[in-house]
């Protein structure tokens, strides 16, 4: 049997990650918009280091679920 509190952990990882998914690129796009506009790299930064964490944050909750599934 699963273990179901290991699998609402991962689930709440994931639904974390989710609005990262949504805004990291968003903010990248801008970003690179302000590096033609004004040489402004802040957004480009902020939407790289959001990607990289909604990518890390995303893995984890699934390695978490595949845990409890196949423990």
């Amino acid at each position: 049997m699963a273990n179901k509190k290991e699998i609402i952990r991962g689930v709440k990882y994931e639904i974390a990650a989710l609005p990262l998914f949504v805004a990291a690129p968003i903010l990248f796009t801008i970003g690179l918009k302000a590096i033609k506009a004004d040489n402004n790299y802040i957004f480009a930064i902020i939407g790289g280091i959001l990607t990289i964490a909604a990518i890390l944050i995303g893995a984890k909750g699934i390695k978490i679920i595949l845990n409890a599934l196949f423990e």
